[in-house]
């Protein structure tokens, strides 16, 4: 019996730490992955040897711009209560998910666990793989909302421990499982937004900018650095409108919000200035007007 060969994304270095952004091997990274065909087990070997992997992207640049194609879909549990036994007791993950694995943030007091499904077709736009990606994060609250973007990859985990399960998650359950998104998932977020809250005068300008971000439409470094600005620039005062912008998951928020420096950013990296910039692209500009902001979104 042949066994089915998946569209994967794989680069060529290995690594046992993770690459901060402004390491300079981080261009040489983001242009390392060559775009192959792997079977199930071929694909869990590549990772456990500590290759990192993506979807298929152009250009030999991975960057959502550049997407092809993706026939994998992953979840991180990485909040410390996720194992891999809790795991094989999901009845999601034993019916439809190909694997599960330790990650490289792994250990024994804090247990980080990744699951990799494996789709029968190949999601062909990018936009539809986001939205497969965000309807999986919906359904599973422990699961890191960062993996909802289209070319985002996963570092390899040198020697983990795995759990082989060996199914296929059918591009017709992800459809389902889209469409249950949209109409309930993206309902709930909106009755999670504190609509009651009214910003301080002081806070009103930035206020109304985040009001044409949506935080589920820019990538997860963005989101983070906006909370990142409102925190720098309005301490923890800024918390409710944060909490108000943000739609995370749960406590996500506040876990983000009380992660950052007491002391705020005092290197000036991020400020007001990161969310007007990413305001901007979506039609705001200072006074408050609007510039074809609806045939942008």
């Amino acid at each position: 019996m042949t066994t089915a060969s998946y569209k994967i994304a794989v680069s060529k270095m290995s690594f046992n730490r993770k690459i901060p952004k402004d390491d300079d091997l981080w261009p040489k990274f983001t242009a390392s992955f060559d775009n192959v065909e792997l079977e199930p087990q071929a694909l869990l070997d590549t990772i456990y040897y500590g290759f990192p992997i993506t979807t298929w992207h152009k250009n030999n640049w991975r960057h959502a711009d550049n997407y092809l194609c993706g026939q994998h879909l992953g979840l991180d549990f990485d909040r410390g209560n996720v194992t891999l036994d809790s795991l094989l007791k999901d009845p999601f993950i034993t019916r439809y998910s190909s694997f599960i694995y330790t990650t490289m943030s792994h250990s024994e007091e804090k247990p980080r666990c990744r699951a990799i499904f494996l789709l029968d077709q190949p999601i062909m736009q990018g936009a539809n793989y986001a939205l497969a990606a965000a309807s999986m994060l919906w359904s599973f609250g422990d699961a890191d909302r960062s993996c909802k973007d289209p070319c985002r990859f996963w570092y390899g985990s040198l020697e983990c421990k795995f759990e082989w399960i060996g199914e296929t998650l059918p591009l017709e359950v992800v459809k389902k499982m889209i469409k249950n998104y949209q109409e309930t998932g993206a309902l709930e977020k909106r009755k999670s937004i504190r609509s009651d809250y009214q910003a301080p005068v002081e806070m009103q300008e930035v206020a109304d900018a985040l009001k044409l971000i949506d935080p589920w439409k820019i990538e997860y470094d963005q989101w983070l650095a906006i909370l990142m600005a409102i925190h720098s620039t309005f301490g923890e005062g800024g918390y409710m409108l944060a909490e108000s912008w943000g739609q995370g998951k749960g406590d996500e928020i506040e876990r983000k919000w009380h992660s950052f420096k007491a002391t705020g950013n005092t290197t000036g990296a991020v400020g007001v200035g990161t969310i007007f910039g990413i305001a901007k692209q979506f039609g705001w500009r200072k006074g408050g007007a609007i510039l074809g902001c609806s045939s942008m979104l």
